[in-house]
């Protein structure tokens, strides 16, 4: 199988060359993005400790992936969510809310004891359905 790797300028530089911000299968119309978190396009951090604005960083940044190939957040056919806090779950939600409207995708919600940096409170990775 065939695949693209996607590294838009819109979205920070992947840490380490071993992996894309997404990937377009050539053999489909899937896009797999990694999971991100809430840096901007420099790499630096947004929202230390503020699980709302890190919330809404993840979201931006996934937003741009899918603009890159002309897709959108409505493209998105399921999300895992990982948490190092749960009890951040409804502030997520609330912030999940503004960006997913009408039908939401599939969801999955894991609590972890840590992401790459303890500055990180969320992670969000999807799957998107893209022409």
């Amino acid at each position: 199988m065939n695949k693209t790797p996607i590294n838009p300028d819109t979205v920070s530089k992947p840490i380490k060359p071993y992996f894309a911000q997404a990937v377009k299968s050539s053999s489909g119309n899937l896009l797999f993005i990694s999971g991100q978190i809430s840096v901007d396009a420099k790499g630096n951090l947004v929202g230390k400790g503020d699980i709302k604005a890190q919330t809404r960083q993840v979201l931006e940044n996934i937003q741009a992936i899918l603009r890159s190939v002309g897709a959108s957040l409505e493209n998105i056919v399921k999300v895992t969510v990982f948490l190092t806090d749960l009890r951040n779950f409804e502030a997520v939600a609330e912030v999940r809310s503004e960006y997913f409207k009408g039908n939401p995708p599939a969801s999955t919600l894991v609590g972890v004891n840590g992401l790459v940096s303890p500055d990180f409170l969320i992670e969000i990775e999807a799957i998107a359905v893209v022409d």
